[in-house]
């Protein structure tokens, strides 16, 4: 491999079965990471391929008990369902050739779908959440049957919109699935909000009780915290007007 070479290089064989391919990665928010670090873990897949270029941070991630490179490709044992991920932000200088070359190794496998997840950056959390999709009109149906709303105009920045981009045109659709995500804390609500969305449109069975408990523990601390700020409020007014008429 030439210095400045993206490349795909595949570290366990695997029988490829017209997967759908899942990408999550570190953008404007957290949401593709987790969401595809919480695929990952939930359907046990393992990892088949691993991505090195100049323009990935040389950096060592330890995770299930392992050294890893950030930008990893994993498979489930049925080869039909791929996730694709990276710890790390991309340099812009390098999205052209990492996705040309990954997008390249993708048309081989004769994926089934591609589909970019990424978050819509919010403060704080989000008591409704929408999920928006960005996809071709003829195969934008079957997210609309499940509720997921056209994004209308958008622009899908970074790896995933340079995948998207070097995917226009070939014999397989991408779509991408955007949500509110928090930039302040975790946000489990988003990621469920996705996986949901995931579950319902490509026929998964992706496990949510994790995600629903963190969901309403992190909304029972966040209202408990809430109901303390507002007494704290209430106490220090009628302190001050105590004050007011006894001063």
């Amino acid at each position: 491999m030439n210095n400045e070479d993206a490349q795909v290089v595949e570290i366990d064989k695997f029988v490829p079965k017209s997967p759908l391919v899942i990408l999550g990665f570190v953008e404007n928010t957290t949401l593709g990471l987790l969401t595809s670090s919480y695929i990952i873990e939930q359907e046990k897949l393992h990892q088949i391929a691993q991505i090195r270029s100049i323009h990935i941070p040389p950096v060592t991630v330890f995770v299930g008990g392992k050294m890893r490179t950030p930008f990893r490709i994993y498979v489930n044992s049925g080869g039909t369902l791929m996730v694709i991920t990276c710890e790390v932000p991309i340099d812009d200088e390098g999205l052209y050739e990492i996705s040309s070359a990954l997008v390249k190794w993708l048309e081989v496998i004769s994926p089934k779908e591609i589909v970019v997840v990424d978050g819509i950056p919010t403060k704080g959390l989000v008591d409704k959440r929408t999920v928006y999709g960005a996809a071709e009109t003829d195969n934008f149906k079957k997210l609309s049957d499940v509720g997921v709303e056209s994004a209308g105009s958008a622009i899908i920045s970074g790896i995933g919109g340079a995948l998207i981009n070097q995917i226009i045109g070939k014999k397989f659709e991408a779509v991408s699935l955007m949500t509110e995500a928090s930039v302040d804390m975790p946000d489990p609500g988003a990621v469920l909000s996705v996986i949901e969305v995931l579950n319902k449109a490509y026929n998964l069975k992706i496990g949510t009780d994790i995600l629903e408990e963190s969901v309403n523990k992190l909304h029972e601390q966040t209202s408990d915290i809430i109901s303390k700020f507002n007494q704290l409020q209430k106490d220090k007014v009628q302190k001050q007007a105590e004050q007011s008429i006894y001063g």
